[in-house]
């Protein structure tokens, strides 16, 4: 697709009708330290939304998205996402717009895709970052658990070849996960990831500060959900908000959300807080899930069991 008309797609995607609002949070730098006051910072758009509309279908997921499993927001480039298939795929990304179209393909020559499953977006020391979860193992045999990490590329259009860090990791104890949900928060930079459970609630792990290609890092045991519960599938996908203060957590059969208290600076007790159920559409093999980069709304996507998949778009009411 050429670049005028994708930007002409893209841009007429979203609109910031939420003025910037300041908000206090403690703040760690991306060497792994933690000031010792809290600091003020822009908080970004408000995300406040206690009702959430119907799934609107914006349009066809374009091939080769075929198996598309990871989905986040850019929060630089209105109306763009990035998005890679499952397991089977080569090393690659891609730029997607609202609309379904794709603008344009990001490969990491040399990396390996043993089975992506998830994709955050967040902070690092070169600005923003992609983040994408080589973090499958259904079997539940992996040693080479791994995230990749990309400068946030400029949209253009083709197929061009991105700079990566691969950074390795295991759990705590040499236990094995399967995990396809990942997930960064906007100031802290801190991952966190969700495993998939067959048949008991999911945990969250976070990785540890600072990233550091040399070495293996082992998680950080942070929680362990009340989803998904006893009549619950497995959980596939999770995202946090621009502000920090709500996460979805997608299974195939619901999509909850967790909202943190208001006036809540510690970021973690949202993983005790009671989910709340919020619309989804009934998408079969649904396993991405996205907050739009404006706060008011989010987006669903499913692996392509129809043809074409669409991408549905939540606004709050």
């Amino acid at each position: 697709m050429p670049p005028v008309r994708f930007l002409l797609l893209v841009t007429a995607s979203f609109s910031f009708a939420c003025a910037p609002k300041p908000a206090t949070t403690l703040i760690p730098d991306l060497d792994g330290s933690i000031p010792d006051a809290a600091v003020e910072v822009d908080a970004g758009p408000s995300c406040a939304c206690m009702q959430w509309g119907n799934p609107r279908n914006g349009g066809p997921i374009a091939d080769p998205l075929v198996e598309l499993s990871g989905l986040v927001a850019s929060r630089a480039q209105p109306g763009v996402f990035f998005a890679h298939n499952d397991s089977g795929d080569s090393p690659r990304f891609f730029a997607l717009a609202t609309t379904g179209a794709i603008a344009q393909t990001y490969v990491l020559d040399g990396g390996l895709a043993s089975d992506w499953e998830d994709i955050a977006l967040g902070p690092c020391p070169t600005g923003t970052c992609v983040y994408l979860g080589d973090i499958g193992d259904n079997l539940r045999v992996r040693t080479n658990y791994a995230i990749y990490r990309v400068p946030e590329p400029t949209v253009l259009a083709g197929t061009t070849s991105v700079p990566w860090e691969r950074f390795s990791y295991e759990y705590p104890g040499g236990a094995k996960h399967n995990s396809e949900a990942i997930f960064m928060h906007p100031v802290t930079g801190r991952l966190y990831l969700v495993t998939k459970e067959d048949a008991s609630p999911s945990e969250v792990y976070r990785f540890p500060l600072p990233f550091d290609s040399s070495r293996t890092a082992t998680l950080e045991f942070v929680a362990t959900l009340t989803v998904p519960g006893a009549t619950d599938r497995p959980l596939t996908a999770a995202d946090v908000n621009v502000c920090g203060t709500a996460v979805l957590l997608r299974m195939y059969n619901r999509l909850v959300e967790l909202r943190l208290p208001p006036g809540e600076t510690d970021f973690e007790r949202i993983f005790s807080v009671d989910p709340v159920t919020v619309p989804f559409a009934n998408e079969g093999q649904g396993e991405a899930v996205a907050y739009g980069a404006d706060g008011q709304s989010y987006f669903t996507a499913s692996e392509k069991l129809v043809d074409p998949p669409p991408l549905y778009e939540y606004r709050c009411r």
